[in-house]
């Protein structure tokens, strides 16, 4: 999906890249913060006949109606890491979201980072 910033707010899904026509679509962002983008980019793929749809992202921010827009949002799951708690509000979306945790990675990468060592190969 082609999103392009219009304002600071604002986002326009230009054109889906290849055919998703009864396709399983995966989309990854870094956080989720109204949710508009996601949500857009979830309607689009599905009128282009998208299947499932799975969103990943990183921060889970949430801010303002994003959980009302991820709610009725055509996606099947949203996937993010535990860098932000996630509000009340936001663990309403329990039939859709899935919060994997980082805390051992991010411990074991201060931990490296203390020795003098290498966390390349954490992430390999």
């Amino acid at each position: 999906v082609d999103k392009r910033r219009v304002g600071p707010d604002e986002t326009e899904i230009g054109f889906v890249i290849g055919d998703v026509t009864n396709k399983n679509v995966v989309m990854i962002d870094d956080l989720i913060a109204t949710g508009g983008s996601i949500a857009q980019a979830a309607n689009v793929l599905k009128e282009r006949g998208a299947k499932d749809i799975y969103v990943g992202a990183t921060h889970p921010v949430f801010c303002g109606s994003a959980v009302e827009k991820l709610s009725a949002a055509p996606i099947r799951e949203i996937v993010v890491t535990d860098t932000i708690p996630l509000s009340e509000k936001a663990k309403g979306l329990n039939n859709k979201i899935k919060v994997l945790s980082i805390s051992e990675l991010l411990g074991d990468a201060i931990m490296r980072i203390h020795r003098h060592e290498s966390v390349s190969s954490l992430f390999v």
